[in-house]
């Protein structure tokens, strides 16, 4: 799954599968979070989001089914 390098913000980089419609977001801190039902218009709407963390917590966190990965790095894949 390619990634995209995120504004300075918590979060490091993310990216998106349009087949298995799964976000992946992985944190400053080494925690990944793979969301799943992702459809591609709200990846997009991420992308040009002004604020990434924001769009997240108000458009995805708790709209979607999320797994926790504690300390991945980028090029792992889930």
């Amino acid at each position: 799954m390619p990634h995209q390098r995120a504004n300075p913000t918590s979060i490091k980089s993310f990216g998106y599968d349009p087949v298995t419609k799964a976000l992946l977001i992985i944190c400053e801190d080494g925690d990944a979070y793979r969301y799943t039902g992702i459809t591609k218009e709200v990846y997009e709407d991420l992308v040009a989001a002004s604020s990434r963390e924001r769009f997240i917590r108000d458009s995805i966190q708790g709209r979607y089914p999320r797994e926790k990965y504690p300390c991945m790095g980028i090029g792992e894949d889930v």
